[in-house]
């Protein structure tokens, strides 16, 4: 039987692993499309706009912040991981965007490494979201683990992450869940912060998103196909024949994110969601806003940027809002609200 220093030794590992091949490797889906390909802005050949009249502001859980944009949950738990989340803190902080950290479960399992979690002592005034995977909260504790991983960083906000087919793949992963949606609605209930239900890059389905918001949940990030395949990650990290076939097999299961995104939008309108998978330009935050969501999740490219040092990670940032800005001036609108009128569905390119 896997002793609980083993366990911890193998998930530090594995975060390890996680950071060298997302930085080393193409971990994206095989197809690299998260549907946004579909849908075309109308441009405004002359628009009638002051450029510095634009706003991008956008409220997300009672929150206003200055671009529709947030830094998605990543890593945690490790040493390397530690300068990441602080780098990463600087930028939510210096542009007003929500920031996400990775899976708690270590830190709450050993407390020696919360540290590499905690970044609100140097940045108080960032919102940050805190993270546990759904295998967690359907342990026998669940809830106080979630709770933990709360008030162990000061969260803003707390998400459930969905990540079924890469626990399936993992060789050391989870296999059973126990009463999800009861667990969901038991933490909902005595939780002092919102709760974001989010899936790791194979999109949520409608009728699986309506059960999650009969628990409570304030937000569902959808985490389509298109970015970081994070089965296909634990296929890479394996020896085994089988797991890397596994993971190659599933590199592009699930629904893209502008799919999910205007199938769910379709069925709860007023319901906040934001866009994870596969966003690697302004623009698509910018079609992401006009199909419904409130933020775009950006993962792979701020990590990367990340790694390197902090002004790169300014410069990456920075990038995204300028073509943000200017594909609204070049649609003619002047705040958020107005893309939605210039998208256009074009359909799938044929050859």
């Amino acid at each position: 039987m896997e002793t609980e220093q083993s366990t911890l030794h193998s998930t530090s590992g594995r975060k390890l692993d996680h950071i060298n091949l997302c930085r080393d490797v193409n971990v994206e889906s095989k197809s690299r499309s998260n549907g946004f390909d579909q849908w075309r802005f109308d441009p405004t050949a002359l628009p009638e706009l002051d450029s510095s009249t634009i706003n991008t502001q956008t409220q997300l859980l009672n929150r206003t912040f200055s671009s529709p944009m947030h830094i998605t949950g990543m890593t945690g738990g490790v040493e390397k991981a530690s300068i990441i989340n602080q780098r990463l803190a600087a930028a939510a902080q210096k542009y007003n965007i929500p920031m996400g950290i990775g899976s708690q479960r270590i830190a709450i399992k050993d407390p020696s490494t919360a540290t590499s979690f905690q970044v609100k002592q140097q940045y108080p005034d960032i919102f940050l979201i805190g993270n546990l995977g759904i295998y967690q909260l359907c342990e026998k504790d669940g809830v106080s683990q979630a709770l933990k991983a709360i008030t162990s960083i000061q969260a803003d906000a707390l998400a459930i992450h969905i990540n079924v087919l890469q626990e399936q793949i993992q060789p050391e992963g989870d296999k059973n869940l126990n009463k999800p949606f009861q667990q969901l609605e038991n933490l909902c209930q005595q939780s002092p912060v919102p709760i974001i239900v989010k899936e790791v890059g194979c999109g949520i389905d409608p009728k699986t998103a309506a059960k999650i918001w009969n628990t409570g949940v304030s937000c569902i990030d959808l985490g389509g196909v298109g970015g970081t395949s994070w089965g296909y990650i634990e296929g890479l990290r394996s020896s085994k024949t089988i797991h890397k076939r596994l993971g190659e097999t599933f590199r592009d299961w699930g629904i893209p994110t502008a799919e999910a995104l205007t199938r769910n939008i379709k069925i709860f309108p007023d319901n906040q969601y934001t866009a994870t998978g596969g966003i690697r330009s302004g623009i698509e935050v910018a079609k992401c806003v006009a199909l419904g969501a409130k933020t775009a999740g950006i993962g792979l490219p701020l990590f990367k940027a990340a790694l390197i040092g902090e002004t790169e990670l300014f410069d990456e940032i920075e990038a995204f809002i300028a073509e943000l800005k200017i594909t609204m001036l070049l649609t003619n609108s002047q705040k958020l609200s107005d893309l939605k009128q210039h998208l256009r569905y074009i359909g799938t390119k044929k050859a």
